[in-house]
């Protein structure tokens, strides 16, 4: 709910929550430009490891789960990916884990966005808010990280089995897309509504306000 004053403030489930012109310009700003600068990060030689920790990861539940007795590729003389390789594979075996594998892009955006959620000027949730974007923050990103792992693992065993990689990609992906949305939905709004919040309240000043003003 709306109340109108010299600002517009947000009254939900008996708290208050009201943003400064500055903080929307941040978010509105920030979000793309971090999620730029978090994604070329990912890609410096330096972050290897995470690959290199994802790749580990798949290989374990692929030969736990499956008994399929992968293994990592590792060529560290050359800038490259690790590379997990299915002997016995009916095509060649080799899946190089790349940035889009680790969902480098969607990792980048959630951090952005959970990073420039700015905190209400009203003194009602503003004590613990950066206790709870950092709750936030390292829920989702756990959840999400363990929903692309399985991805991965069940893209490669359904394709070892003869399903086209293709077809199971983009079904995996899709499938992961909105239980990772709903996963992402839940917890902001479960910790950092201000989020949401902001967000209406960006466009109430945009256009709510006009109209009022005419």
């Amino acid at each position: 709910m709306i109340q109108n004053h010299k600002k517009p403030i947000i009254e939900f489930d008996g708290k208050s929550y009201e943003f400064a012109i500055p903080q929307m310009i941040v978010l509105i700003i920030g979000i793309p430009l971090l999620s730029f600068l978090i994604f070329l990060s990912l890609k410096l030689r330096i972050n290897y490891w995470i690959y290199e920790f994802t790749a580990n990861q798949i290989v374990f539940f692929l030969n736990s789960i499956f008994s399929m007795n992968s293994y990592i590729i590792i060529d560290s003389q050359h800038n490259i990916f690790p590379t997990i390789f299915i002997p016995n594979h009916p095509s060649e075996g080799n899946y190089a884990i790349t940035p889009n594998c680790i969902a480098a892009q969607v990792f980048s955006i959630i951090i952005s966005i959970i990073i420039c959620i700015p905190s209400s000027t009203t003194s009602s949730r503003k004590k613990d808010f950066m206790l709870r974007k950092i709750k936030s923050l390292i829920f989702i990103i756990l959840f999400l990280y363990i929903i692309n792992i399985f991805r991965i693992v069940f893209l490669l065993f359904l394709n070892y089995n003869g399903i086209p990689f293709d077809f199971i990609h983009q079904s995996l992906f899709v499938l992961s897309a909105i239980v990772g949305a709903l996963i992402f939905i839940i917890l902001v709004q479960k910790w950092v509504p201000e989020f949401f919040f902001s967000i209406y309240y960006f466009y109430y000043l945009i256009f709510k306000s006009k109209k009022t003003n005419i």
